[in-house]
């Protein structure tokens, strides 16, 4: 018997009832993606676009929402509230199934609450969906001077991003801080995107030789998604459920840990990694020109386990290489050099199945090496969920960082 630890315990004393419901939690995950769904229980946005005449924008007093498109592709929404504190935050949001139809993200219940603070909200859909790291920089980053050509020029423009958005957003402050005055990032991949796909990449090759009976299909070629129940929840939650013993072993070997303190989160997070793969894979191999974005050739997965256990594992697990230009792309897509010039804060909660914890700790470690720790507050919620925090959180915690940057006082 395996010994259990804290944060990666065994699930050996799970019930039938325990996968049943991690199987209706995983699916609520996979149905609902971390991406243009609302952090909260959304809003439905406005349905008609006030496309205005030049001018008519900057009227003082009047509430704006102008919809259009930024090249091929990006579609963008603006909004100015009726009394304007003259400050924009632009809106990043997270991932997106790259098979889904471009859309805007569904934001309503933050965007109306920061417009009834006095701020502009701007957001944009993005030309790609998936990890479309650089796209959404690119276009984010144009939100500003679209908001200036047809609305007015903001005093202040504020970063607001959600799981992939937090990536986002932190490149965008790091690169360009004389245009950004502070970022508010929650559930960000703020430890860089090498360690995400590192956490998804480990589990799925643990999980292809720990489970053999479970065929999903490979790390760059897994079967097509077209039922999550069917193809994903129920085999991997019987699977776990035959094999609870598999599951601890795989928590204790892997880099990165699966977030969870019970076997309902730590089954629901494996069916969440899982999904995340099979959706993503192609696309980020897209991004890396069908070159190998995973590196497992040298490492042995080890841990408080005996021999006996671990060197079967490792001869069997499927190895990977990953090559200069897919490592360079992830270098330049998404990893925080540690350099920020203007105030951040993050918040995560500390069981995030999607984007774990251990993100805060590798961003936090960057920034002091860099010597910008002053420019850095990191929140955290006792809780499991990705994005799992109300409307009220999310904001005071952004009204947080701009007074933080009204005032110089540190949160």
């Amino acid at each position: 018997m395996v010994a259990e630890s804290p944060g990666r315990s065994m699930v050996a004393r799970g019930h039938s009832h325990t996968y049943a419901l991690a199987a209706a939690l995983a699916a609520v995950v996979l149905l609902a993606g971390c991406g243009r769904q609302s952090p909260t229980s959304p809003l439905a946005r406005a349905t008609s676009a006030a496309h205005a005449p030049a001018g008519l924008a900057t009227i003082s007093g009047e509430a704006v929402h102008l919809e259009g498109e930024i090249g091929p592709g990006a579609l963008y929404s603006l909004d100015k509230p009726a009394e304007w504190n003259g400050d924009l935050v632009l809106y990043l949001h997270g991932y997106s199934n790259p098979s889904a139809p471009i859309g805007l993200p569904n934001n309503g219940a933050i965007r109306d609450r920061l417009l009834a603070e006095g701020f502009a909200v701007a957001a944009s859909s993005f030309s790609e969906n998936g990890y479309a790291v650089p796209e959404a920089m690119r276009q984010s980053h144009q939100l500003r001077g679209l908001f200036v050509s047809q609305v007015a020029k903001p005093n202040r423009v504020f970063l607001f991003g959600v799981s992939l958005g937090g990536i986002i957003g932190m490149e965008l402050a790091e690169k360009f801080p004389q245009q950004y005055d502070g970022a508010f990032l929650a559930s960000g991949v703020v430890g860089g995107t090498r360690a995400e796909l590192e956490y998804i990449s480990d589990t799925k090759v643990l999980f292809d030789v720990l489970f053999p009976t479970v065929h999903l299909g490979g790390l760059y070629d897994p079967i097509p998604l077209t039922n999550p129940t069917t193809q994903l929840i129920i085999p991997v939650s019987t699977a776990v459920q035959a094999n609870p013993t598999n599951l601890g072993i795989l928590n204790l070997i892997t880099r990165h840990p699966l977030a969870g303190n019970n076997g309902t989160e730590l089954t629901t997070t494996l069916i969440t990694v899982l999904g995340f793969q099979m959706q993503g894979a192609g696309d980020l191999l897209g991004r890396t020109h069908g070159h190998g974005f995973f590196d497992n050739t040298g490492h042995a997965y080890t841990g408080p386990l005996p021999p006996a256990v671990t060197d079967p594992i490792n001869a069997g697990v499927a190895r990977f290489q990953s090559t200069a230009d897919a490592r360079a792309w992830m270098d330049h897509y998404g990893e925080p050099s540690g350099e920020l010039r203007i105030p951040v804060l993050t918040i995560h909660n500390t069981r995030d199945p999607v984007v774990p914890f251990f993100h805060e700790g590798l961003l936090a470690s960057a920034v002091a090496a860099s010597g910008y720790s002053d420019n850095l507050v990191q929140r955290s919620k006792n809780s499991y969920g990705h994005v799992d925090f109300t409307t009220n959180e999310l904001a005071q915690n952004f009204l947080d960082m701009v007074h933080w940057v009204d005032t110089g006082v540190k949160p």
